[in-house]
């Protein structure tokens, strides 16, 4: 497989993403963290979203740069590994396997990202609740965690779905 300007840019961009979700979250953790509602942007996972539903002939190693970037979220954000390490290739072959079966459209990205979005918070408090690092229950997270995450990335996602589209696009002709 020969180098290309897309897996340059999907790594640049993916070390970035993990980079920018705690950035974003502290810098505006005053209006995403409150005790009625916590959105948590998730950056990491709409690169990776975007990277296996938007790449098409050219096929990047995108499970283990899934695992790598799961690998460096664990260490850097929790100080240890964790269940990113799986979240985050679970997410890339969901997006992968619809990628077969749905049209790459604005609908279909969103779909894609409704399912990766809502999967990645709801494994993660999946995997606090069975080692006893919540007391949320099921309904809280829901309406306190999982609705304003799921709404800010959404519209993170249909605000950047043309640019992230138009430099996989640009990057796929570099080959």
């Amino acid at each position: 497989m020969r180098e290309s300007g897309l897996r340059w840019t999907f790594i640049i961009g993916l070390l970035l993403s993990v980079f920018l979700d705690g950035t974003i979250s502290q810098q505006f953790a005053g209006h995403l963290f409150r005790s009625s509602a916590t959105a948590v942007p998730e950056i990491t996972t709409l690169w990776l979203l975007c990277a296996s539903f938007f790449e098409d002939q050219y096929h990047m190693p995108t499970y283990w740069f899934a695992v790598f970037a799961g690998v460096v979220f664990d260490l850097f954000y929790s100080g240890y590994w964790g269940v990113y390490l799986f979240i985050f290739p679970v997410i890339v072959w969901l997006a992968r396997t619809l990628r077969q079966v749905l049209p790459v459209n604005l609908f279909a990205t969103l779909l894609v990202g409704f399912l990766g979005f809502t999967i990645q918070p709801l494994l993660s408090w999946s995997a606090l609740q069975m080692i006893g690092g919540t007391g949320t229950s099921f309904a809280d997270f829901m309406v306190i965690d999982l609705a304003p995450t799921l709404a800010l990335n959404e519209v993170i996602l249909l605000i950047l779905y043309v640019p992230l589209r138009q430099l996989y696009l640009r990057g796929a002709r570099v080959q």
